[in-house]
């Protein structure tokens, strides 16, 4: 899908993975709160949204690094840090 990437978001107490379609114009920062926020209308019961949340890599060359929130979406891909179905984690 042109505009956005697949990723793989693995949270830790949900104990599965979820993939979300992310836009490439999005900040890390922006993706990762949207993503806590979906996790918790999923999962009410077992997880609770927050903003104080980041995305750290679980694959490839910088994996278990957290990505600058600050950095877009487009940004880490043009630079080969996300790729399609890539595997993070919220943290």
């Amino acid at each position: 899908m042109r505009g956005k990437v697949l990723l793989s978001v693995r949270l830790a107490a949900l104990e599965r993975p979820f993939e979300f379609r992310v836009p490439l114009d999005m900040t890390v920062e922006q993706a990762a709160r949207l993503m806590s926020q979906m996790a918790a209308q999923m999962e009410p019961a077992r997880y609770e949204a927050s903003d104080e949340v980041d995305l750290m890599l679980c694959d490839g060359p910088g994996a278990g690094g957290q990505l600058n929130p600050n950095e877009s979406v487009r940004a880490l891909v043009e630079q080969g840090a996300l790729v399609e179905g890539a595997h993070l984690a919220l943290v």
